[in-house]
């Protein structure tokens, strides 16, 4: 029987994420793998000494490192959990509330394992060129290369212009980088070439 490391285990939970993201668009489902990954890669990088995203965050806004995970993690245990609670309700989660988790889970991923599959790049740069206004000069050139434009594009066109790239990647000095790896890529090939007519709503 083959065996998988943790980093594995986060690697293939990420990558599914980004893909039902971007072309079926289901945000429960999402929030759940990325937020997996994210916690597993946050983990390694917390035993090894590196830099951790959720702590730089958790610093910037004054928090404790908990107090940040509570709040992320309402929504992840909502979908978890019911021995409690199995009449509550709460508010849906919609496309935007998955950004930032996967955001996270791409860059702790990318740092832990020192490596990363081209469409975590990808993900990392579509955020940079949606979200102009939060990400500031971060990759600023690479997203107005790829995406130029996409922070004034409506919703539908944003997730279009992912799957674009999904598609038919461009060359790039970043995204074509030596460490990028091709693990697991193969595992969404025919969702990908049918992708282009899913649903962006």
């Amino acid at each position: 029987m083959a065996t998988i490391t943790k980093l594995d285990a986060a690697r293939r939970q990420l990558l599914a994420a980004i893909h039902l993201h971007w072309f079926f668009i289901e945000p429960i489902a999402v929030y759940q793998l990325a937020t997996n990954a994210s916690e597993i890669c946050d983990a390694i990088l917390k035993k090894s000494g590196g830099t951790r995203i959720k702590q730089h965050v958790a610093e910037q806004q004054g928090w404790e490192i908990g107090q940040l995970n509570a709040l992320i993690n309402v929504a992840r245990n909502f979908s978890k959990h019911a021995d409690r609670d199995p009449e509550a309700e709460t508010e849906d989660l919609v496309f935007e509330d998955c950004n930032g988790v996967i955001l996270t889970a791409c860059i702790d991923y990318s740092m832990a394992a020192r490596r990363a599959p081209d469409i975590v790049g990808a993900f990392i740069v579509w955020f940079a060129a949606t979200n102009p206004e939060k990400t500031g000069s971060f990759l600023s050139e690479e997203a107005h290369s790829l995406f130029p434009g996409l922070g004034h594009m409506s919703r539908s066109d944003q997730i279009l212009a992912a799957r674009r790239y999904v598609l038919h990647p461009p060359r790039s000095e970043v995204l074509n980088d030596a460490r990028n790896e091709l693990s697991d890529f193969w595992r969404w090939k025919e969702l990908r070439s049918q992708g282009q007519n899913f649903r962006t709503e």
